[in-house]
């Protein structure tokens, strides 16, 4: 599947109590820290995952991210009115919304972001399938997310934090991927099962074209310390910052199967026949 090595294969899934990363799943303890210094090497790494986003949202669009987590988005994303939910109420979030009973009209959203909220999704597809007849025509999902190469999982492994497995049929919305009950629960294997062949997608998930799918990210992501979680790492200056980053490119370029962290996506609407 997507050229994967087929080492550290899982299924693996690490009890909470074992995660080696200090804060988990602590957003506003998250928030407050960053937006006291904006960490560099964090700074970097959320200018990389969000950014590009401008590229796929027009002025003026309506753009709903589900799954705001600590509300990063709308710093980097300048496009857009950018309306930011989540199912826990803190006071960045505009608005309360489970994703899988989303609150909002037919046809009444340009833009749904999605930035490392799918694969703590029990049923990934579902979502798709609820979220089609809320977009406008051409309408969006913009998709950032974990990409499980060799070296991601066994950095998984060696702090814990979330787990995987590929024994699952992602498209089937009788199988749960995830614990539905826990929000945090994680399977990090489910971008990967959903985007890893176009074809496999448009196929089993009608209304959608995929029009962007790049693998991305590498050592920028362990020198970031972490975007909830954290672990403690030395501040790099804005030059060795740029000098990571096109590292991470050779080696993604290189050797995506080893080295990949990320995955960019967007998804456009299509209308069903």
């Amino acid at each position: 599947m997507g050229g994967r090595l087929m080492l550290l294969n899982g299924p693996y899934f690490p009890a909470h109590g074992d995660n080696r990363m200090a804060s988990e799943g602590d957003t506003a303890a998250a928030r407050r820290r960053f937006l006291a210094d904006r960490f560099r090497n964090l700074d970097a790494l959320l200018s990389k995952r969000f950014s590009w986003m401008n590229d796929h949202i027009r002025p003026g669009e309506k753009v709903v991210e589900f799954g705001c987590g600590a509300g990063f988005l709308p710093l980097y994303v300048t496009n857009g009115d950018v309306t930011l939910t989540d199912v826990v109420k803190n006071e960045w979030v505009d608005e309360i919304a489970d994703a899988m009973n989303p609150p909002f009209a037919p046809a009444s959203i340009d833009v749904i972001v999605c930035s490392h909220m799918m694969h703590h999704m029990a049923k990934p597809v579902t979502f798709l399938k609820l979220v089609h007849p809320l977009l406008r025509p051409g309408g969006r999902i913009v998709i950032q997310e974990i990409n499980t190469a060799l070296f991601m999982r066994a950095l998984l492994r060696l702090m814990r934090h979330e787990g995987w497995s590929y024994d699952i049929d992602v498209f089937n919305e009788n199988e749960t991927t995830n614990d539905p009950a826990d929000p945090w629960s994680a399977n990090c294997a489910i971008p990967e099962l959903l985007f890893g062949s176009r074809e496999e997608f448009e196929a089993r998930v009608p209304g959608y074209e995929i029009v962007r799918n790049e693998l991305n990210e590498c050592l920028l992501f362990p020198l970031s310390g972490g975007v909830i979680a954290k672990t403690p790492v030395p501040e790099l200056p804005g030059f060795a910052l740029k000098a990571v980053e096109a590292v991470d490119r050779a080696l993604v370029a290189l050797a995506p199967g080893l080295f990949a962290f990320g995955r960019s996506v967007v998804l456009e609407k299509r209308e069903l026949a």
